[in-house]
Order: structure tokens, then sequence, then C-alpha cells
């Protein structure tokens, strides 16, 4: 589910599965076991965003499954023993993605967005806006590019240069 973009009601859905993952009722619950401000989950939802970061950490804290929080499917149901080899298909590749490699594509992004946007004195707000609409983008390119520090650089700076 490493996406642009993410709908209202996926937010819910993946809030709701942490809550029963967590064992918690409440925004503020959940938001306290994620590591987050009383409410950090509360303010997510308002902005239709995800912390992927702390849902992450939270996930490997309490061994909870990515692919259950984020509604991945996978076909286990069959043991077939086909020898015929086929093209795994996107969510399949997701899936595949493990936790530590969620951790490393969140820091090498974070990285290279601090390098960007450092020499460029931004206010706060606008250094947020920016760190908030190019962050999935570039979560996304580090798992497409293998985690090629170059390329996702290079497509950090044309977005960078796109925005200004």
């Amino acid at each position: 589910m490493v996406i642009d973009s993410i709908s209202e009601s996926e937010i819910d859905l993946v809030i709701e599965r942490l809550r029963k993952e967590l064992g918690v009722k409440s925004n503020r619950a959940l938001s306290e076991k994620l590591g987050l401000s009383h409410s950090g989950v509360a303010m997510a939802r308002k902005k239709g965003t995800l912390p992927y970061g702390p849902i992450v950490n939270g996930c490997i804290h309490y061994k909870i499954s990515l692919d259950e929080v984020f509604g991945i499917e996978l076909d286990q149901a069959s043991g077939s023993s086909s020898t015929e080899e086929k093209e795994p298909t996107k969510s399949e590749e997701v899936s595949r993605n493990s936790a530590e490699d969620a951790l490393a594509a969140i820091a090498l992004v974070e990285q290279i967005i601090d390098d960007l946007l450092y020499p460029k004195n931004l206010d706060a707000e606008r250094e947020l806006l920016i760190r908030k609409k190019l962050r999935p983008m570039l979560i996304e390119k580090t798992f497409e590019h293998n985690f090629n520090e170059v390329m996702v650089k290079t497509i950090a700076e044309g977005a960078l240069y796109m925005a200004f």
C-alpha cells in the first residue's frame, strides 16, 4: 500500500485494524501506543494521512503483521506445486517488503529530503507541506528503484524543482 494517496476509507480501515490488533478503543489510546502525541491519530485522520513511521515502528514493537494492518492479502489458500512461474502482482511485491525494508526506505527518504531542503531555509509550514507531499511518492520510488539513492534523490530534486 505504498502509494501516492490513500482514501479516507482506507485510512479508517488501517486505524481500525491497528486498534483491534493493539486492543485499544480510542484514537488517544492508539496514539499513545504508537508513540504519538495524544491527538496524533485524530490529526492524521483529519489531514487524510497516515503516520507511516510510527505505524511501522509500532507493528515491529508489538510484533504485528504489516500485511494485516494494511490489508494485504496473500494467496496462501492453494498449496499447488505448479512449476509454472508467474509474474508477481503489485500487491504481492509490496507484501514481500519486510518491516526492515520499510524502515530503511523511510530513513533513506528522510535523509534525502533533509539534504535537499536544509539549504533552502524554508519557513516551517512550507517545509512540512513539501515533506508531506514528497514522502509517500519517494517511499514508493525507493522500492521501485531498489533503494538506489542516486535515482531517488534525482526524482526528489525534480519534484522540488517543479514545486518552486
